[in-house]
């Protein structure tokens, strides 16, 4: 499906694309959010450092792209890349976008969590999140939402991101 989207890259086409990501949360881990490490007493369990907002930012990009999400990719299952880094899965990412030809325009990342509260980081993680896409600062946007005490999340349980790309 490549051959599709690249006339459509090198004429300039907009294109938008729809991310999410949820980890359990587990005592011990680190918490990585948005490329940035939180001091927090727990953290996100997954096969890589489990970053959500930068899973869900990349799963975002690749469809917009055209190139399906992170797991075509990273398969969890395969041990050589057990405890990856979620930043140089966004470079692999970025290398296959620009292979097409196209470029990142912005970047809309909410997380959903009840703690830790994300309100006193925002411009932080919102910089972070820039960063390490190659964006200019105001391209990139981070916010937060509590779950309300439902469910997983609600009970601390989970962390869970939505993210959209232009």
């Amino acid at each position: 499906f490549l051959g599709e989207l690249l006339p459509a890259a090198a004429c300039g086409e907009t294109r938008t694309g729809l991310g999410f990501d949820i980890h359990r949360m587990a005592e011990g881990r680190e918490l990585w959010l948005a490329g940035l490490k939180l001091d927090h007493p727990k953290g996100c369990v997954g096969h890589s450092d489990g970053d959500v907002v930068l899973h869900a930012a990349a799963d975002a990009v690749l469809g917009a792209a055209g190139l399906g999400e992170i797991g075509m990719f990273f398969p969890p299952e395969d041990p050589k890349i057990k405890g990856i880094k979620s930043r140089d899965i966004v470079a692999e990412v970025l290398k296959r976008l620009e292979a097409l030809g196209a470029s990142l325009m912005h970047l809309d990342v909410t997380v959903v969590a009840e703690e830790p509260k994300l309100k006193p980081r925002y411009e932080a993680l919102r910089k972070s999140l820039a960063q390490v896409w190659g964006l200019e600062p105001g391209r990139a946007s981070l916010k937060a939402k509590s779950h309300e005490g439902l469910g997983e999340i609600g009970r601390g349980e989970a962390i869970a991101a939505y993210a959209v790309a232009t």
